[in-house]
């Protein structure tokens, strides 16, 4: 099944819709962004001014004044429920991911899909896969550094 057409944002277009919820320009978009990310996401020229002018013919922000050659946009209710959206999509994910991560229960063995014809034992399966995986569980995760974002648990919005 298909998606939706902007059901899903890129980051661009996420960072880009984040900046718009108070009137803002090109350029001033991408330094919010550059700044909001530390860095991580970089928006350019190129991609930035195509966004802006495919956001604008579908109605998702609006271009609302125009100075010294800069043109000032601000995010529309439907860009704004767009935005809404995608936040609680991506929490959904966070927090999905979230349970997984913590999970240190038993799981439910995974449904035999050989035709009935088993050819290890399971426990023979999971003892290859801890082998194979040990590198992963010895090296500790860096943990990466949100800022003020980290300690609220959530993005402004």
């Amino acid at each position: 099944m298909a998606r939706e057409q902007l059901k899903t944002l890129t980051e661009p277009m996420y960072y880009i819709l984040l900046s718009l919820l108070k009137e803002n320009h090109g350029y001033g978009i991408m330094q919010m962004v550059d700044e909001l990310t530390e860095g991580r996401v970089v928006i350019g020229a190129g991609t930035l001014y195509s966004l802006l002018s495919r956001f604008e013919r579908e109605k998702i922000i609006t271009q609302v004044a125009e100075e010294s050659r800069r043109k000032i946009y601000k995010i529309t209710e439907k860009g704004s429920d767009i935005l809404q959206d995608e936040y609680t999509r991506l929490n959904h994910l966070v927090e999905d991911g979230k349970k997984f991560f913590q999970f240190e229960g038993e799981r439910k063995d995974p449904p035999d899909d050989s035709g009935g014809e088993k050819t290890e034992d399971l426990s023979e399966a999971v003892e290859k896969e801890k082998a194979r995986t040990q590198v992963i569980h010895d090296e500790p995760k860096p943990r990466r550094n949100f800022g003020n974002l980290g300690k609220k648990g959530m993005m402004p919005v």
